[in-house]
């Protein structure tokens, strides 16, 4: 590492690498930076996620991606633990100068650690909220589980929302068909609500609807790249 580069850690809730991020860094991030990452469930494969951490009928759940690509849905309170580790983990041992968490969900602060730790949910919202105060949202959550939950953090946030699912792990039609579905509601924006989505899916996503478009990538990275330049 060079004396002008800067090591930018990531942490996805589910396996490293996130090889469906890597194109959309090349774009998004500054050329000096460096990335490492880890991921919060890189130790188990899915069949061991599934019979430890049943999700059953739980609502607070999350949706990530293992490093083959298949989704995995876990419970918030059984990721914590986990995630906190590999936070933990990353800023000890892999001399990083910032560090994202891949999720826009509830998380821990990490004040503890010596580096900044970059919140989604956190940037996001005060970036929609300086742009579209008391506006009216579209919300795309992963999974239909956690569309109330969205609802219920938007609106306590002053928006008039409306929610919808499908997620960026799964088939292109699903997100084909939730774009056309956002088509037929009045909305400021259409907000993609996890870190999974794509640049490539945003821009599909947003000629299919007809709304303006946003995935938390870019507001992150974004601040990531004022963080470390």
């Amino acid at each position: 590492m060079s004396a002008d580069t800067s090591r930018l850690g990531i942490v996805t809730i589910g396996q490293a690498p996130r090889t469906d991020l890597h194109e959309d860094l090349s774009t998004l991030l500054v050329p000096h930076i460096d990335v490492v990452e880890r991921g919060a469930l890189d130790e188990l494969t899915l069949e061991e996620i599934e019979q430890r951490y049943p999700t059953g009928k739980q609502s607070q759940v999350l949706v990530s991606r293992m490093r083959d690509g298949r989704q995995v849905i876990i419970a918030e309170p059984d990721l914590e633990p986990l995630l906190d580790l590999a936070v933990h983990s990353m800023a000890k041992e892999d001399d990083v100068d910032a560090i994202v968490v891949l999720c826009t969900g509830e998380l821990p602060d990490y004040r503890d650690l010596p580096m900044p730790v970059l919140s989604p949910k956190r940037l996001v919202r005060h970036g929609i909220q300086s742009l579209f105060p008391q506006g009216r949202l579209l919300i795309m959550s992963p999974e239909s589980r956690q569309m109330q939950n969205a609802r219920t953090r938007w609106e306590t946030a002053g928006f008039n929302v409306e929610t919808l699912y499908a997620s960026p792990y799964g088939a292109s039609r699903e997100l084909e068909q939730a774009a056309h579905e956002a088509a037929s509601l009045k909305g400021d924006l259409l907000y993609l609500d996890c870190m999974g989505y794509t640049l490539a899916q945003r821009q599909r996503i947003a000629k299919l609807s007809g709304h303006r478009t946003l995935t938390p990538r870019q507001i992150v990275f974004s601040a990531a790249n004022l963080l470390l330049t």
